[in-house]
């Protein structure tokens, strides 16, 4: 209990952290002195900034997902209802977590960074989520590209509004566009 504690510690601080100095600039002291711990307590959890930032992201992701399957299964016998409700959730996750989101999706975005795999399998368990979603309305089962391309066109609007330092407006103009990208596409 005690070394959950002292982890989840760690990750708040680098969480604000990542935050304030982004991923290229944050140091392991910039962590420590934001947690108030001692190095030494440091490394018995992490071995560097990157498993600290692999830990936020799987975190971050598994919230994310969570709030969307909650969506899917919240809807039942209105599957398409509940896509529209998670592409909403994953939006409004993205423009309230606004900066860290921000450096965890540029990080796990390069093919170099531990996050890339991260990225993969959270991608893979939205197709999933979004394909069953379809199949349990239509009873079509549509090639996985077509969700992994909803899932990119996601992405990209939702970096688009943190870039621009979104409104209310910018965000709720991205929520139609998607809606009307997921009708056109599964019509």
């Amino acid at each position: 209990m005690a070394r959950r504690l002292a982890q989840g510690g760690v990750l708040a601080a680098a969480a604000g952290v990542f935050t304030k100095l982004g991923f290229a600039k944050t140091r392991v002291e910039d962590i420590l002195d934001a947690a108030g711990i001692a190095r030494r307590t440091f490394y018995k959890h992490f071995q560097n900034k990157d498993e600290v930032l692999a830990a936020i992201y799987e975190i971050a992701t598994a919230e994310l997902l969570g709030a969307i399957r909650a969506q899917a299964e919240g809807s039942p016998g209105k599957p398409l209802r509940a896509i529209r409700d998670a592409l909403d959730a994953y939006l409004d996750y993205h423009v309230e977590s606004g900066a860290l989101v921000r450096v965890l999706s540029e990080q796990a975005m390069r093919a170099d960074s531990p996050l890339a795999p991260l990225r993969r399998r959270f991608r893979a368990d939205l197709v999933r989520v979004l394909g069953d979603a379809v199949l349990a309305e239509t009873g079509h089962r549509h090639d996985p590209f077509v969700y992994l391309g909803l899932v990119s066109a996601l992405e990209g609007v939702s970096l688009e509004l943190l870039e621009s330092g979104a409104k209310a407006a910018d965000v709720e103009r991205a929520r139609k566009v998607m809606h009307r990208l997921l009708d056109h596409t599964l019509a």
